[in-house]
């Protein structure tokens, strides 16, 4: 967990009690010597986190997103706030238009007035999925709202001289201990609860704490534009939740295997959104991934 930070950085994290935004925030505090750590919460009032000073701050307010960039003064920005439920940006455009895009591309205008350097978390759901696995060169075609604002906050954020990361598919614990999509799916699957399971959408699931190891990294070095932190191996949902079955011993699991053409929604579900990291592999060799056996050892551990 100990990492080497310069103390007299101050780092601004958005989303810090998301999936994400939790373990980078702790990964910045178990540094050997912390820098300043703020912590953007979408809670009211702003969550607590020992060692970071939290606010809470409406991503919908972008004269209040100056504001407070420009009150702490951060040296580098870790921006993985979002609307990331993809049936609500369904649901409100506008709004997620607001949060993914407008607040990206105010916390960018900021983040150059005083100098700061930003890496923000895109997503692998800015592909359509039918020409997996997909490059950093390759065109984007995103098939949802969701998709769409991402894309567009990321040109504002290559336009403004920062770091992209797509992210794929996210799995681990949150360093909060809260529920997540993932660590619900554990409860069930040692409960022997039923859990349909795609068998036909694949992604290159990644340990959260390897994505948030990755962003910091990155965030301290001079890499810009676009890259692709993709886990090591190409899994479908179904896989992957099996996988984590045998894991952690759940060995009355009730999986069903399902196509994602089975259950309706509004919009298409992507087939195959493998990413191709091999950019970022051969310029950060010392950057590894994690296998998802090794790390199933570290949360199986933790759920006891």
């Amino acid at each position: 967990m100990h990492n080497t930070i310069d103390p007299s950085q101050r780092w601004l994290v958005t989303g810090a009690t998301g999936q994400l935004g939790g373990h980078l925030v702790r990964r910045l505090l178990a540094a050997t010597d912390p820098p300043r750590v703020f912590a953007w919460t979408g809670r009211k009032p702003a969550a607590r986190i020992d060692g970071a000073e939290c606010s809470h701050i409406d991503l919908t307010d972008v004269a209040a997103i100056g504001a407070a960039i420009d009150a702490a003064r951060p040296t580098h920005i870790l921006h993985v706030a979002a609307m990331t439920a993809v049936g609500d940006a369904f649901s409100n455009p506008e709004l997620a238009r607001r949060i993914n895009v407008d607040a990206t591309a105010r916390i960018m205008a900021a983040a150059r007035e005083i100098g700061a350097r930003v890496a923000f978390s895109s997503t692998d759901m800015v592909f359509s999925g039918d020409a997996a696995p997909y490059r950093e060169s390759d065109a984007v075609q995103p098939l949802s709202v969701y998709g769409r604002t991402k894309a567009l906050a990321e040109e504002a954020v290559v336009s403004g001289g920062g770091l992209v990361l797509r992210i794929p598919l996210l799995y681990g614990l949150a360093a909060d201990g809260r529920a997540t999509t993932f660590a619900n799916q554990l409860t069930a699957l040692r409960g022997g609860g039923e859990l349909k399971l795609f068998t036909d959408e694949f992604r290159t699931p990644l340990w959260v704490e390897d994505a948030a190891r990755i962003m910091i990294a990155l965030a301290s070095s001079a890499t810009t534009g676009v890259r692709h932190v993709a886990g090591p191996q190409r899994l479908s949902r179904a896989e992957l939740v099996a996988a984590a079955a045998q894991a952690i011993g759940a060995t009355h699991a009730k999986l069903l295997p399902i196509s994602r053409l089975e259950i309706p929604a509004a919009e298409p579900r992507p087939a195959d959104l493998s990413l191709d990291d091999a950019l970022l592999r051969g310029e950060r060799p010392d950057l590894g991934r994690t296998t998802f056996s090794v790390a199933a050892r570290s949360f199986a551990a933790k759920i006891g």
